[in-house]
């Protein structure tokens, strides 16, 4: 009997782990992972151009493999677990194109669009200063007031990422978390219940299965998933090195978007973001207007929030369009700006004249609100 797709593609991927990239390869010019499994004993019979000594699959090993495979499938109905493979409409198809090694398969529990229009990667250091926690909560509650359907996507680890994740939740957007173990666990423990209200609003998702321990390897090769699952990747704070650098530099290959939000030259925390700025390597962002800028989102026109009937009829043009980006919430100067789609010294002329009629505020840090 011939093993299922599901099962194939599981076996190959547990039995060549650190073969990604030829495997794929091989996988494409096979045609499916079924194939080359009931080829096993002769490749070239499907693919002619094949070294026979460049990929060699043992006999014992693939049963073994195949046996785990269907533990593996078996865990996966029980726990309302979806085993992705390429074929399936619903694995990330940027992932696919981008990555030269994309796994053959995705063990995933939740219910967001993996390729979903508007998907955002959002990664940093594990010691996240308040600074940081500030910059995801302002960004990801801004474009959650655009772009409803934004898809957060983090690995879950301390600090910015469970910041972001969090974020994404208090905001009523989906999020995903990319993870470096089996979905038979979280790490770490922790953040359960995140991860618990992530599966609901989002999802969690990996290559590896059931068994697998979080060791430190695991989160570095994990990283390739989440830079390539996202249509742009946010590094917010990083020290001089660490996991979300390399998530960066991975999504420069893939030829991504990838920004950094800046910190002072003393921070510590700051260090890998002002790197990436000064070589280039990611554009500065410090608002979500900058982010939407940068990716090239058109923004969807918004209702116009209804006026105090006293001033509706003495606001001009210009004044009800800068009025209407206004919020109870703090918007940055640059916000406004973009979404008004005005010249700045207008902008700034607006606003001064909306502040005199005690229809706006200024407040700390060139952020503004309405009253």
């Amino acid at each position: 009997m011939t093993p299922s797709e599901q099962i194939s593609c599981i076996a190959l991927s547990i039995m060549f782990r650190t073969r990604g990239r030829q495997l794929l390869e091989l996988y494409r010019h096979a045609g499916s992972a079924a194939a080359i499994v009931s080829h096993a004993d002769n490749l070239q019979a499907i693919v002619p151009d094949l070294n026979p000594q460049a990929f060699l699959i043992d006999e014992t090993a693939l049963s073994e493999a195949l046996r785990r495979a269907e533990g593996e499938v078996e865990f996966a109905q029980k726990h309302d677990i979806s085993i992705l493979t390429p074929t399936d409409a619903a694995y990330p198809t940027r992932l696919l194109n981008v990555c030269p090694d994309a796994p053959l398969a995705l063990f995933y529990r939740g219910n967001a669009d993996l390729n979903a229009v508007h998907t955002l990667a959002v990664v940093g250091t594990r010691r996240s200063t308040q600074y940081g926690l500030d910059m995801v909560n302002a960004i990801c509650n801004d474009l959650a007031a655009f772009f409803p359907d934004l898809l957060i996507v983090s690995g879950l680890a301390y600090g910015t990422d469970i910041n972001a994740h969090r974020a994404a939740l208090d905001n009523n957007l989906p999020t995903v978390g990319v993870l470096a173990h089996g979905l038979d666990t979280i790490y770490p423990a922790l953040h359960s219940n995140t991860a618990a209200r992530m599966v609901n609003r989002g999802g969690l998702i990996t290559e590896y299965p059931t068994l697998t321990r979080p060791d430190g390897l695991n989160f570095l090769h994990r990283n390739r998933i989440i830079a390539g699952i996202a249509e742009a990747t946010l590094v917010v704070e990083s020290r001089e090195r660490g996991g979300s650098l390399t998530t960066a530099r991975l999504a420069n290959e893939y030829s991504l978007t990838v920004m950094a939000c800046p910190g002072r030259a003393t921070d510590q925390t700051s260090v890998g973001c002002n790197r990436l700025i000064q070589t280039n390597s990611a554009a500065l962002v410090t608002s979500a207007a900058d982010v939407v800028r940068t990716v090239g989102w058109q923004v969807p026109k918004q209702t116009a929030a209804p006026l105090p009937s006293m001033f509706d009829e003495e606001l001009n043009a210009e004044e009800r369009i800068v009025f209407n980006t206004l919020t109870d919430e703090p918007r940055h100067f640059s916000y406004i700006v973009s979404i008004s789609g005005l010249p700045v010294p207008t902008v700034l002329s607006v606003l001064s004249e909306l502040e005199f009629r005690g229809l706006a505020r200024q407040l700390p840090g060139s952020n503004w609100r309405k009253l």
